[in-house]
């Protein structure tokens, strides 16, 4: 084997391991955002149907998961009255989950759903949940204005809408029953022009 040849199969080699970390590193970027599967909270069917879950006293002592969002007690997020929230709910009601304001998306926990949303989309554009988990769902951008809402009904109270400088969180139970539940922003354009849409899957 001569130089030229050696020389040709090192190139060929160092082209290959580049080609090979940049496919990674572009599937992390765009891949499905998984919750951590242990010690997932998660909530029953049974436990979301319930008429109250705590008093107004225990909810005022209970931790939220993010600083003026809905808190959790038992695995069940509650309104300040000690119910299960509506994820069915007009958003923003005292029934449906709280949203709040977030200025940095480091100051949310490990186990949150981090999504931006930019003209060319959601990043991720699908997330995997169990069914009646607790659900920290956080959103960005860094161009205009978006929104993030549900094609299903039953999950109407889940909206947020953000600019560059203002994000936004909410904390809610996953639907009780599996399925995959598209979501878009519903600025006038964004869905039909730029493929704002995506899915989160509930197993």
């Amino acid at each position: 084997m001569n130089k030229k040849t050696t020389w040709l199969i090192i190139g060929l080699v160092v082209v290959v391991i580049i080609i090979a970390i940049i496919a990674s590193s572009g599937k992390q970027q765009t891949g499905t955002n998984k919750s951590s599967e242990a010690n997932v909270p998660v909530a029953s069917p049974e436990a979301l149907s319930k008429e109250a879950i705590a008093t107004p006293e225990e909810v005022q002592q209970a931790q939220p998961v993010i600083e003026g969002a809905s808190k959790v007690i038992d695995n069940v997020v509650v309104t300040p009255a000690g119910k299960p929230v509506k994820n069915d709910a007009l958003a923003g009601t005292a029934e449906a989950p709280q949203r709040t304001d977030i200025s940095n998306p480091d100051v949310l926990p490990p186990e949150a759903i981090k999504l931006t949303v930019s003209n060319q989309g959601f990043n991720p554009a699908q997330f995997e949940v169990k069914a009646g988990q607790v659900v920290t769902l956080g959103l960005f951008t860094t161009d205009g204005v978006h929104t993030i809402v549900f094609d299903d009904p039953s999950l109407q109270a889940i909206r947020l809408n953000v600019n560059p400088e203002v994000g936004r969180a909410i904390t809610f139970n996953a639907p009780p029953e599996a399925g995959e539940y598209s979501f878009y922003c519903d600025v006038p354009g964004h869905r039909e022009d730029n493929g704002e849409t995506g899915v989160m899957v509930v197993k």
